[in-house]
């Protein structure tokens, strides 16, 4: 398998790093707009060889990998996608999903099989520098496919991402925005919020106040040291999700204010002790341990059914370890099987499949 990587920064590099790593592609070709870039990827194994334009990098290649940020996806993609090969996969990182998924369906050719994509994972710092094959294990890597998802080639780049050792959901583009609003976005603003609060107040009041700052505010305004252009970007791609999330947030903090000043305790306490048992439940990492399951399910041949079925899977949370189809030559139906890992899982996939209408049946090895 031959992988073209445009934009050899963190995410990117790192991308090359793991493919590397798991030995999951002959050869990596990558491009960067800054030379300097490009040359550090190289320089650090991410890459096989460097290319000086977008179409050199993509030619002959089986999956693209747009590594670079959503307001740049547009001219990117425009000098991509003409040059790749009829069969091949274009994928992006973007954490914005909707503007970005449209238009890189406006840009690829029918011939190209486009998913959209977005690691859960990354870094306070930046660049290929900071590049690991390890940024991806045990991580959310959120794919996001559509009506026009063809079923096989997104077969290939799911296990192509598994292979990293990321724990693979899928979800509609729409509906990504406004999630990672909420667990991603927002998290950055209330750290960045915090950090110049603290900060204004060490400046105006006491100049030893960040010398007392410990675990507790260090974990809560780690992001803040992030890359401000990075989040001016995804801040003007997601506005309107952020803005929403904003707005609950800004009702949620004051009714937490409404509560402090009026000592209302037995309230404050049933705050503080559902965060503590939600934040207890947050999932670790996935674990692939157990016995693979497998569901499977007779589907029509549709467009968008695909995409149906594993959006459902991962709205309750459960990572689809491998997948196939078998296809029915006749009656215009096939059949699409499930791995999973473990009873939970199976029957929290099994239940949200039968909700959409779904028949579901077991396949035990």
């Amino acid at each position: 398998m031959r992988v073209a990587i445009i934009g050899t920064g963190l995410i990117g590099a790192s991308l090359g790093l793991a493919l590397r790593a798991a030995g999951a592609a002959e050869e990596i070709v990558g491009h960067d707009a800054d030379p300097a870039a490009l040359a550090t990827a190289h320089q650090r194994g991410a890459i096989h060889r460097a290319e000086d334009s977008v179409a050199g990098a993509v030619a002959g290649a089986d999956v693209v990998w747009l590594a670079v940020p959503a307001a740049a996806i547009d001219a990117v993609a425009a000098q991509a996608a003409p040059a790749m090969r009829d069969g091949a996969i274009l994928t992006d990182v973007a954490s914005v999903k909707s503007r970005v998924v449209e238009s890189l369906q406006r840009a690829a050719p029918t011939s190209v099989h486009l998913i959209g994509g977005h690691p859960m994972a990354g870094s306070h710092e930046g660049g290929a520098a900071h590049a690991t094959a390890e940024l991806f294990v045990g991580a959310t890597y959120l794919l996001t496919p559509t009506t026009h998802t063809d079923p096989a080639a997104y077969r290939r780049l799911h296990g192509l991402v598994a292979a990293l050792g990321a724990r693979v959901l899928a979800v509609a583009p729409e509906r990504h925005d406004l999630l990672v609003a909420v667990v991603s976005h927002l998290p950055q603003l209330a750290a960045t919020t915090l950090m110049n609060l603290a900060a204004d107040r060490a400046r105006d009041e006491h100049a030893g106040l960040l010398l007392l700052a410990a675990g507790g505010f260090r974990d809560a305004t780690r992001v803040a040291a992030s890359n401000p252009e990075l989040w001016l970007d995804i801040a003007r791609e997601n506005r309107s999700a952020i803005v929403s999330v904003l707005d609950d947030y800004r009702e949620r903090i004051g009714a937490l204010r409404s509560v402090l000043a009026t000592a209302d305790d037995g309230s404050l306490a049933r705050e503080l002790a559902q965060a503590r048992d939600a934040r207890r439940s947050l999932p670790g990492k996935a674990d692939t341990t157990g016995v693979l399951l497998w569901l499977w399910t007779a589907i029509p041949d549709r467009p968008g059914v695909l995409a149906e079925v594993t959006t459902t899977v991962g709205q309750v949370g459960v990572n689809i370890e491998d997948l196939s189809i078998d296809h029915v030559p006749e009656g215009g139906q096939g059949r699409l099987l499930l791995a999973v890992a473990g009873e939970e899982a199976a029957t929290k996939a099994r239940r949200a499949l039968e909700d959409r209408g779904f028949e579901v049946w077991e396949q035990r090895p």
